[in-house]
């Protein structure tokens, strides 16, 4: 369950990715980005607080990864829930990558069996790849870096529909800015709150959101701004010059509960 949109940014290479993600209230809270080096790689990944994966990822290479759950209509069958493995552990299993077309490859050659069906975005510093696993087959697809919008509900993909059609519908008056990005993550339909951008339901809502800035060239700058109820933290990898960066602070208005 998330909403991922992503924006082109800057003179020279260079995109915004911004994930709201979607959980059960009862699932354990996540952690803050933190810098790892994953074969000579370096990365900022939040972790999941029940698997210890992630749902998403942006590497000094210029490459950042997101899940996105896959809920089809029909669901597909799946396996015990004792036999699955988390969608989360992808973007770590997938960081040895340097652009989306490693990543598409990569994901390719591994046995996808043990995963519930799910989409994986790649975007690197010129393009998007979306694969997108159902439980039958593999397919990505392929881009030029551009404006684009994805979206998940574990009530159907399907009922949801009407969030991409507001993200273009913004997209046409307002244009790709970081100003129109940020105001549809936190777009709420009064009448239909479980169905909206910034999601609300007895049983689930919007946890976290996750801002991803990288501009290139190789290595590249990379900015991961994270919001989750009252802790804020943003993590930097500066590309060829400075030195990381890494705040955090709690504040009530960092991340609103519904």
């Amino acid at each position: 369950m998330c909403t991922v949109t992503i924006i082109p940014i800057g003179a020279d290479a260079g995109y915004r990715l911004v994930t709201n993600r979607d959980e059960q209230r009862s699932r354990p809270v996540g952690l803050p980005p933190s810098a790892q080096v994953r074969h000579g790689r370096r990365w900022l990944w939040p972790k999941d607080g029940l698997a210890g994966g992630s749902w998403i990822g942006a590497s000094d290479s210029g490459l950042t990864l997101c899940i996105l759950n896959l809920n089809p209509t029909p669901r597909p069958a799946l396996p015990p829930r004792e036999a699955l493995t988390s969608r989360g552990l992808l973007i770590p299993g997938l960081a040895r990558c340097r652009d989306a077309e490693e990543a598409m490859a990569l994901l390719a050659e591994r046995r996808l069996d043990a995963f519930a069906p799910f989409r994986l975005v790649a975007i690197d510093l010129s393009s998007i790849a979306v694969a997108r696993w159902d439980r039958t087959r593999l397919v990505a697809e392929r881009s030029a870096l551009r404006p684009m919008c994805l979206t998940s509900s574990g009530l159907g993909d399907d009922l949801v529909g009407e969030r991409l059609e507001l993200f273009e519908e913004r997209l046409r008056a307002e244009g790709p800015t970081r100003r129109m990005q940020d105001a549809f993550h936190a777009h709420v339909w009064p009448d239909r709150p479980h169905l909206s951008v910034w999601m609300s339901r007895p049983d689930a809502r919007t946890v976290s959101r996750t801002e991803v800035e990288v501009i290139g060239p190789e290595p590249a700058r990379v900015e991961m701004r994270y919001a989750a109820d009252d802790l804020t933290a943003v993590e930097r990898l500066p590309g060829r010059d400075g030195a990381d960066v890494h705040v955090r602070s709690h504040s009530p208005a960092a991340l609103g509960t519904a």
